[in-house]
Formats: C-alpha cells, structure tokens, sequence
C-alpha cells in the first residue's frame, strides 16, 4: 500500500511574503492539495481560484463538506467551521503552485518546455521520441496527455498545461518512474494563470506565435507576454532559449533575452539563424531535410507530411542535442521519427489513391501553413474540410475562410466544437470570406461527403480537431473522432470499388 503523502501548513506556504493565516495553526498537516472542490477529501488544502467567469469562493463549502482543512483564498469575509484554517493572499494562484511544488517535489532531472501558437505538441512528441531512440527515459506532457515508453499509465486532463496539482504530482510520478527526460508543452493559458510556478527548465523552445486565444488575451502583445513568461520567469539560468529565427516575435523574444544569463539557438530559413534549413523537399518517402550548422551540412531524410513538420523535428533535434546528445546523432534520429495522432496524420487507403490528412490547424496560420505545405504534395486538387470551435475568437472565423478561399481548390464548411453558440451563425461567419465553399453542418457527412470527391492525385485536408476524440454541441460531450470517420469512409469506398470491379 503506498505511503499518505503529508505536509506542515508552515513548509507548504511561505507567511513571512505574500501570504497570511488568518485562523488556525501553521504546524496544521496537510495530505492533499486541490484546486477542484469535487475532488477535495479529507486533509485536504483547497484554493478557490476563479475562472474567467468563475467565483472560486463560491465552491468552498462543496470541499469543507468533502473534508477539506485549510483553505486559500484572496477575501477575509468567509465563514468558516472553528475546524478549518483559513490562509490569505493576493496571488492564489501563484501561491498554490509554489505549495503543489513543494508537496510533490520530485520530477525529471532533465526538462524541456516548449511554447508557441502552432507546433507545441509534435515538438515535445518528437522530442521523446528522439531521447527514446537513444535509450533514454523520456515522457512528454501536453495537449496529447501524458506518454511515455514505461509501462505505466498517467493520466491528465484535457489541459495543453494540466491544474498546478495535476502537473505537480505528475512529474512526480515520472520521477517515481526513473523518467529522467521530459518535454512539455506550456500554454499561454497555463503560463499567464501561474500553473507551473515553482518550476525550473533547463531548455525552454519558442516555435513561433500567430492569431489565437483572442478571446482570452485580446491582444496580439498580451498573446506574446503570456509566451515570454516561460523564458523570463521559468528558464534556468545558464539554461538554454530555442527561438524560431523567421518568426518576427521569435526576434522579439531574442531582444527580450539579451540581459538574461543564458545561451540561444536559433533555427529557421533565414541564412543568420545558427541552424540554418537550406531545404525542405519532398520525397517519395516524405520530406528531405538540407540543415547547415556550424558551416557543416546536415542531410536529413525524413518520414513525415507537411513542410513545417520539418521544423517543429529539427526543433526537437536541436533541443536533444541541448539535453547532451551529439549533434550528428540528434540530427539523424529524426529519421526515425513517425507521425503523431491529430498533427499531419496520413489516411490511408483512398480506391484513388488520393491523399487525406487529419490536422489541428484551428488558427489562421496553422490553416494556412498547411495548406501551403499540401499544395506542394499535391498533383491536383486541394479540398479542405473545417469549421471553428464556439465561444471562442470570433474575429479568426472569416480569416479562418479567407485563407482556406485562397489556398484550397475546393472547400467544405462544417461544425467544429460549437459548444453553446449556433453553429449555423459560426458557419456563415467562415463563409462570408469563401462564399463558394459548401455548407455540410454534420461533421462526419462533410468529412464522408469530401473524401468521395477525392480524384487520383488529390489531397484533403480535415482541419481543426486532429486527435479529439470528443464534440462539443450545446451542453452535450459527443463521441467523435476525424481519424475513425475518415478510416470508415475509406473503408466502405475500397469495398464498393472491389464490388463493382468484380462484377464487371
């Protein structure tokens, strides 16, 4: 039976900055620490953060009755049973990740954290996939969940950066479980609401920032100061920044480093970066990487779709080769890499032999950049399947359908995740920029209606969702996955052309 985990009030939260106990004692023994009342139980410490519309305060007596003994909040003005301690600070946030730190202190020796708005996830998931080729213990943490080659199971929320607890206690258990290497992924969301706070990292990698979570940050700077927090406030000094050279924020970032005690990288297809890609072309196999580092030249086959997934592996490569890897042997283990559910993820098996490819693009940007990678690959024409998420940045919409106007031969327009808005009002807004696309609401009819259209040497792209497994229409969570509707169609297509072949 494993051992309760237990602390001291006193050594989870510093009283002498920015925090106070208003009521009860510091010597208080705390064995479980939760920001959520649902899961609270007995011992617990629970912090009653708010939510963008969200009253954190309002769920304190659900964790007292579910036996929560201390609680942290911002307001005086609570009634309390005589049982339960009550701790004040401004910064709730920030002040139960630090205590999350130090309830669960042990986590990877070696960690990598990578931000930006496009290439999060198959960054991190290349990345373990390199250190694991080299027989290294490695994980990754992200919007993908937790993974690793050691037979355990963790599991996290669908959070890109999972609650302060959830992170905190799963690097432990990766500790626990000799991971001695992880990449993570860190949101803008996680970053900006202090989630990780008490972490250090000793490589922190910028892939590139474009229009995304408006809705959150409203601005493009604001979008960028979330990002930055994770080289101003998290990166180790002595540490290393891996910065895209291309990306006018990534030039933004390096300015903001210059009086920063650490080391930079640079990638991109600008001559001055220091990993300069003088090439991506594509192959047979997938793509052929041309690197050029230190005025030696890297040739580097590679088995994947989508130009900017040469990117988001040479990005990996240059932080395993950060991590203590040769740099030869980092470069060539991208040759080993494979695809990634959800991210350029190849659907094989089309009659036609046409190409279909399931993609998270849910940005303009990310849109566009596949579609421009696509279009290289493609002999004919280019079809896109895709809608937009609900409640969520309402100005990328007509973007969203302008790009897909300009860089796709023919367009489908379906439901996303409308969550509680109309998806009829969130279809029409895409249209407006692509008004010859085709309107199919139903998701799984679109994708099955566009992958029958598909001709010898076409492509078709299914954008916005790539790995969920779930849709999110008005208050109801529906199974739904691309990948499975789209195997389904090629599938019952491959049959009805074997049928009619024998019969001839």
């Amino acid at each position: 039976m494993a051992r309760r985990r237990y602390m001291h009030l006193s050594n989870l939260i510093d009283f002498s900055e920015t925090s106070s106990l208003e009521r009860g004692e510091s010597s208080l023994v705390i064995t479980h620490l939760t920001s959520d009342s649902r899961t609270a139980q007995n011992g617990s410490l629970f912090a009653a953060i708010d939510g963008n519309s969200i009253d954190g305060k309002k769920f304190i007596p659900d964790a007292i009755k579910n036996g929560a003994i201390a609680i942290l909040t911002d307001s005086k003005d609570i009634d309390l049973p005589d049982h339960v301690a009550l701790i004040i600070t401004q910064n709730v946030r920030a002040v139960f990740a630090k205590a999350c730190a130090k309830f669960w202190p042990s986590k990877p020796g070696f960690i990598a954290a990578v931000t930006g708005t496009n290439g999060k996830s198959s960054t991190v998931e290349f990345l373990r996939q390199i250190w694991e080729r080299n027989t290294w213990n490695a994980a990754s943490l992200g919007t993908l969940g937790a993974r690793s080659s050691t037979p355990h199971t963790i599991t996290t929320s669908g959070l890109t950066t999972p609650s302060s607890e959830q992170f905190f206690s799963v690097l432990n258990d990766f500790s626990k479980h000799n991971i001695s290497y992880l990449a993570l992924e860190a949101s803008s969301h996680g970053l900006d609401q202090q989630r990780i706070q008490g972490l250090s990292v000793q490589v922190a990698v910028f892939t590139n920032l474009s229009r995304d979570h408006l809705d959150y940050h409203t601005d493009m700077n604001s979008y960028f100061a979330a990002k930055e927090k994770l080289f101003s406030n998290y990166l180790a000094n002595g540490g290393y920044a891996v910065v895209n050279y291309d990306d006018v924020f990534g030039k933004k970032l390096i300015e903001s480093l210059k009086n920063r005690p650490v080391s930079i990288k640079t990638f991109g297809e600008d001559e001055a970066a220091d990993f300069y890609i003088a090439s991506i072309l594509a192959t047979d196999f997938g793509l052929e990487l041309t690197v050029i580092y230190q005025e030696k030249k890297y040739i580097c086959p590679l088995g994947l779709t989508g130009f900017f997934q040469a990117k988001n592996a040479l990005c990996a490569a240059i932080t395993s080769f950060l991590s203590g890897l040769p740099i030869e042997i980092a470069l060539r283990s991208m040759s080993f890499l494979t695809s990634i559910d959800g991210r350029m993820q190849p659907i094989h098996g089309h009659p036609n032999g046409a190409l279909i490819v399931i993609d998270y693009a849910h940005s303009p940007e990310a849109l566009k950049q596949v579609l421009v990678s696509l279009r290289k690959q493609t002999g004919k024409k280019l079809h896109v399947v895709f809608g937009c998420g609900g409640e969520r940045d309402e100005g990328k919409r007509p973007l969203m359908g302008k790009i897909a106007h300009e860089f796709a031969d023919n367009i489908f327009i379906t439901d996303d995740n409308p969550r509680n808005e109309s998806p009829q009002i969130i279809r029409a807004e895409i249209m407006a920029e692509c008004p010859n696309a085709i309107e199919i609401g139903n998701r799984d009819e679109a994708i099955a209606f566009a992958i029958q259209q598909l001709q010898e040497a076409d492509c078709l792209l299914i954008a916005g969702k790539g790995h969920e497994s779930l849709q999110l229409i008005g208050s109801e969570t529906l199974p739904f996955s691309d990948a499975v509707v789209a195997r389904n169609t090629v599938k019952r297509l491959a049959q009805s052309t074997l049928i009619e072949e024998i019969s001839k």
